[in-house]
């Protein structure tokens, strides 16, 4: 039996990366600036096109906004998502949080600020707060971290900074687990890049689950959770398209735990 698993190899990722890295610094090029929740819709939407034919299968479903004020429809923080991978070596779930570094000129000097994560709290709390809601349903906590060239310190990303042997552009999506974020209890980039891997690095799961040896470079106590139940809102995602009774039930689910979507990856064999 021969998988094929463009999703989990490490070129494929690197690919999805420089392209989050090019999107942003085109966006901001032209005075835009992409919302974590449009990158990671947009992220999975390429991964289910590209993927469908290779043996590993995406589900994804985004909250539906019925009525009222776009403010109110939204989770509570626009960016948490649930993903769960079920392949051959593992059944493992994440509780995701997305933030992008942020962009823009000082206003004294009119030159590149330092980044930072907007929407990410100093104080550790909000991570505190991913972290036990994670894990009181079986799933890892972590952060991807969107990044771009639009920083006056972007040579942290450059491999004479980085002690990973990969390309600048490899940073457009990076992951931290949720216990070195609320240990940092900082949002600069400066301070979380020291607990950031490009997201090739972290998720490996063609010959076992990869996170697990990845969390443990992280240097935090945060251990791999590697056979997380299986979601309750799987049996309801077979069309996410249809806006039924099997789409109100994830919607209701959704809003439950202020989440902005959930999406499943199955790998098959061939």
């Amino acid at each position: 039996m021969i998988y094929r698993v463009p999703f989990f190899e490490r070129h494929y990722l690197q690919q999805l990366a420089g392209w989050v890295w090019r999107e942003q610094d085109d966006a901001l090029h032209y005075g835009l600036k992409l919302q974590e929740e449009t990158i990671t819709e947009m992220l999975l939407l390429r991964m289910a096109r590209e993927c469908q034919d290779t043996g590993l299968h995406i589900k994804m479903f985004n909250r539906i906004e019925e009525g009222g004020s776009k403010k109110d429809a939204k989770s509570g923080n626009g960016a948490d998502w649930e993903w769960y991978f079920s392949t051959p070596f593992c059944q493992v779930g994440f509780r995701v949080q997305a933030k992008v570094l942020s962009s823009g000129l000082t206003l004294k000097r009119m030159a590149l600020s330092r980044g930072v994560y907007g929407g990410l709290k100093k104080d550790g709390i909000q991570a505190q707060d991913l972290i036990s809601t994670a894990k009181s349903a079986g799933y890892n906590p972590i952060y991807v971290f969107y990044n771009h060239p639009w920083v006056a310190n972007r040579e942290l990303f450059s491999s004479l900074k980085s002690p990973f042997a990969c390309a600048t552009t490899d940073w457009g999506c990076a992951v931290s687990s949720a216990t070195f974020v609320k240990n940092k209890a900082d949002n600069r980039l400066s301070e979380l890049i020291d607990g950031m891997m490009p997201w090739h690095l972290f998720f490996r799961m063609s010959k076992g689950c990869g996170a697990k040896e990845a969390l443990a470079k992280f240097g935090d106590d945060q251990e791999l959770i590697s056979d997380s139940p299986r979601p309750e809102w799987l049996q309801f995602l077979s069309n996410p398209d249809d806006r039924g009774d099997g789409a109100s039930h994830i919607n209701e689910y959704l809003a439950n735990r202020n989440l902005a979507g959930v999406a499943y990856f199955e790998l098959d064999g061939e």
